[in-house]
């Protein structure tokens, strides 16, 4: 009689969907379970996709995804580090050459995202694409996947919610958020007339108002983000371009930086972007026939830069705990991967920390500043 087989759901189509997927394929190559991975994507956001840049760490996590080659490609720009001015007025440099784990990249997040999928395709993983679950309902085998757009539920054994901050399943079985903090990216895309390799660092400042993120992209783009809050974002009307504007040009170094790659493109207004980038983490990552993975487990502040690398490392290490789970179905299989996730959450918030505090201490009348220790 042949063996049943085992329907692992995931939903959300981002590195972290994608990268357990992967993860767990190559895991269950060798398994003696008949097991089906089926990921669930849904349609494209119509707001571009923030977290643009990956150190090279991430390079080590797609190798062992067997993935790194997705990089290879002219999609994507190398990024050989970055330039700062974070504690005080001496510019801080972090190279990217010396790591022996690879090269950092500024991503087209689009083909990146898209690419993961179709290595998915390629390996035998189900994909449903353009799919949004509507509801998620217990029973007795595991979970039934309802759609809005789909008049056949799907049926799963074990669930992996990877929606990122929208924790479409941890919400569906009301798993706590816990936010630590919570800042808002305030971003502007440029489209540049080139590009010079001198000028691929990524850019990082503080500021009174929060701090500022900048970098090239390919294909001649470049994002410029102002991080701060919805207090300082109302209170100094920093959704109006003029008023982020005048903010980004009142920080001397980084606006100099800047214009290098810019040139004039700040004469012309574009179209301002928000994106929360809150750092918290559920009360429970793990749970009976389920688990979260990337952000919809824990999502950090955009200071760490560490959004994807984290995905992709712990996309690893859920696919071993699923595996672990599949040969004995309980609740315990999972805890190694619930404790890699809280103690790698502490370790953000512990350099989370330090860095307000320098910022803190380099702006210490500003009420940004003053909120992100009260945060602490």
């Amino acid at each position: 009689m042949a063996q049943p087989i085992i329907q692992i759901g995931i939903i959300g189509g981002g590195p972290a969907g994608s990268a357990t997927a992967l993860a767990l394929e190559k895991e269950l190559t060798l398994s003696n379970k008949r097991v089906e991975i089926i990921l669930i994507c849904a349609p494209q956001a119509t707001a571009p996709s923030i977290g643009e840049t990956i150190p090279p760490a991430a390079s080590f996590y797609l190798r062992e995804l067997d993935a790194e080659h997705i990089l290879s490609s002219n999609k994507h720009l190398v990024c050989p580090g970055s330039k700062s001015r974070w504690a005080d007025e001496v510019t801080g440099y972090n190279d990217f050459f010396i790591s022996p784990v690879g090269k950092g990249f500024h991503l087209d997040r689009k083909h990146f995202d898209a690419d993961l999928i179709a290595l998915c395709k390629t390996r035998g993983i189900t994909v449903f694409e353009n799919t949004k679950v509507s509801t998620i309902d217990s029973s007795k085998q595991g979970y039934v996947l309802h759609f809005t757009n789909r008049t056949t539920s799907i049926a799963c054994d074990f669930l992996i919610d990877a929606t990122g901050q929208h924790q479409v399943a941890a919400k569906s079985l009301n798993i706590s958020n816990n936010v630590f903090d919570n800042v808002i990216s305030a971003c502007a895309f440029f489209e540049l007339e080139h590009t010079s390799a001198s000028t691929t660092h990524t850019l990082v400042a503080s500021d009174p108002n929060g701090w500022w993120y900048g970098a090239i992209l390919p294909n001649n783009r470049a994002i410029i983000s102002l991080c701060t809050d919805a207090t300082e974002l109302k209170t100094q009307k920093l959704t109006c371009y003029e008023n982020w504007l005048n903010c980004l040009k009142a920080n001397n170094w980084f606006f100099q930086q800047c214009t290098t790659f810019l040139q004039d493109k700040t004469k012309t207004p574009v179209k301002l972007y928000a994106k929360a980038a809150p750092s918290a983490i559920l009360s429970n990552v793990i749970g009976h026939n389920w688990l979260a993975v990337g952000d919809a487990a824990s999502s950090y502040d955009s200071i760490s830069s560490a959004g994807i690398t984290k995905s992709l490392k712990h996309a690893g290490v859920a696919a071993k705990a699923v595996k672990k789970w599949l040969k004995a179905p309980q609740k315990d299989s999972l805890e190694d991967y619930q404790s890699l996730v809280f103690n790698d959450f502490n370790a953000f918030i512990s350099l989370h920390q330090q860095h307000y505090q320098q910022g803190a201490n380099k702006y210490p009348n500003t009420k940004f500043w003053q909120r992100r220790l009260l945060a602490n």
